[in-house]
């Protein structure tokens, strides 16, 4: 296969994830409308007690099976079924908001304060800031693709990957640091810490220059044929 064609089948492959996890996401806010008007959970209020969750939890591990599913199957590699994973996660994380917001008028803005995820506990945070992390995740996905396309396959050397699992330690404790005062008490008084999201950009960004960097000197090292 021809490096034209190769780029125009890795990029037509991307093209097609996309509309899945768009269409994904509009499908899903759609499914929490619904559940949210069946069950009497408030959106945008603390977590209810997680037994009467059972149906969001097992809702939430599927829409990770089926992410990773269609990851699979749309790469032939570990690296780039990787950044497929996190590139579909993350427009159907942007896009799941964008339905709800077009389908039910709730966030009333980017700063409205939800319940993000529940597993392995409730996370907590303004929708803002799962959205940069979203962002992050298509960027790398697509800079992923680029490398490889160029025939610079990124390396996950083992600075990147340690980068990578720090920065999202990082924002895993910025959502749920605070997590068991928002269930028992609601949002009065919480405040989430940017600081702590930016660090683990600036963190996973990091990763992502050393693997450019390893990458460069592995072809400067290795002998022309």
């Amino acid at each position: 296969m021809g490096m034209g064609m190769q780029a125009r089948t890795l990029w037509l492959r991307l093209a097609w994830l996309g509309l899945y996890a768009v269409a994904m996401g509009l499908l899903e806010a759609i499914c929490v409308i619904y559940l949210r008007r069946l069950l009497p959970i408030e959106t945008g209020a603390p977590a209810a007690p997680l037994e009467r969750l059972r149906l969001e939890l097992i809702r939430e591990a599927a829409t990770l099976v089926m992410l990773g599913a269609v990851a699979w199957l749309a790469a032939d590699s570990f690296r780039l079924r990787t950044g497929c994973f996190f590139y579909a996660f993350g427009l159907w994380d942007i896009f799941y908001y964008v339905g709800l917001a077009w389908l039910a008028g709730w966030p009333a803005s980017i700063v409205t304060w939800d319940c993000l995820f529940l597993i392995p506990v409730p996370w907590y945070g303004p929708v803002l800031a799962p959205v940069l992390i979203s962002v992050y995740f298509i960027g790398g996905c697509v800079w992923l693709h680029a490398c490889a396309i160029q025939g610079r396959p990124l390396r996950f050397s083992p600075g990147f990957i340690t980068a990578q699992l720090l920065a999202f330690l990082i924002w895993y404790f910025s959502f749920v640091k605070d997590s068991e005062r928002i269930r028992t008490h609601g949002y009065d008084g919480v405040g989430y810490s940017w600081l702590l999201l930016g660090t683990g950009l600036l963190v996973g960004l990091g990763g992502f220059f050393l693997a450019r960097r390893d990458t460069s000197a592995g072809r400067a090292e290795s002998p022309e044929v």
